[in-house]
């Protein structure tokens, strides 16, 4: 199925070479204080298609991570992850816009394993350079649902050739069920909010984002990305550099993430992930 999606994306980029964005992502994850990983690494292919008024984005994503029980120090059966997404996005008029999401996974190891995430939302620009949205999100696993609610605020504005946008983002995440596994839920309701800065200097792009409060089975990027693992997040960094060329973009990216393994009863958990993306447009 890997291989069938992977040339479905590069054979639509070649029969729309019009409004059209190939994007290639790979990056190394590196665990501290987790129960059984170690490192591992991401990939990620995708491709959106603009047509007049619709925008459609195909996307596939694969984790491999190695693994260690941090006590007896043996090794185990590596985590093997797939997520296949599919977005369309709907400009209604200069000021709105709606959209959809999907996104499956596959899982080796999970009790999440073949979960499904469907999402709904929309936008609207109030006045010049400003825009509030909202998306809906039902995650949907064997054992248990998930919905999320965000609120989104963002405001963009210049100073000479500056760009700068401001983004503030709300999280409602209800889980709906009682176990994960032979994991039972102690919280079922989170709440978190974050702030994301972004700014372009002549084509030079960079990024700051913030997540404050604990969350879990999140959805993230609009709908395209989800943690699907039962693992608390309580801190969120987000760094991101890079340039804007004609026909293609480098962004070089950094994240690091501080919480807790559910399952394991495992405090202090870092994950860090350094990414390179490259983007063709033609």
């Amino acid at each position: 199925m890997k291989k069938i999606l992977v040339g479905s994306i590069v054979l639509s980029g070649l029969l729309y070479a019009q409004n059209t964005n190939i994007t290639y992502e790979y990056g190394v994850k590196d665990y501290s204080n987790s129960m059984t990983k170690i490192d591992g690494k991401v990939q990620y292919i995708g491709i959106s298609h603009k047509i007049s008024n619709h925008m459609i984005s195909l996307g596939y994503q694969g984790d491999n991570v190695d693994r260690q029980h941090s006590i007896t120090k043996a090794n185990l059966p590596s985590l093997d992850v797939e997520k296949y997404s599919a977005k369309y996005t709907y400009k209604i008029n200069d000021k709105a816009n709606l959209k959809v999401s999907y996104i499956k996974i596959i899982d080796n190891l999970a009790p999440t394993d073949q979960g499904k995430v469907y999402g709904l939302g929309g936008d609207y620009t109030i006045l010049k350079g400003l825009t509030a949205g909202l998306n809906i999100y039902k995650s949907d696993y064997e054992t248990f649902d998930v919905n999320q609610y965000d609120f989104i605020l963002s405001k963009g504005f210049k100073i000479d050739n500056l760009k700068l946008k401001t983004t503030v983002i709300a999280k409602k995440i209800d889980i709906d069920g009682i176990k994960y596994g032979g994991y039972t839920f102690k919280d079922k309701d989170y709440f978190t909010t974050g702030l994301k800065l972004g700014a372009n200097y002549n084509g030079y792009v960079a990024g700051l984002g913030v997540f404050f409060g604990k969350r879990a089975f999140t959805v993230l990027d609009n709908g395209v990305k989800v943690q699907h693992h039962a693992m608390e997040q309580d801190k969120t960094y987000m760094l991101s550099f890079g340039k804007r060329f004609k026909d293609f973009d480098i962004m070089a990216k950094y994240s690091f993430q501080n919480g807790k393994e559910l399952p394991e009863n495992r405090d202090d958990v870092d994950t860090k992930v350094v990414t390179l993306s490259l983007t063709y447009k033609f």
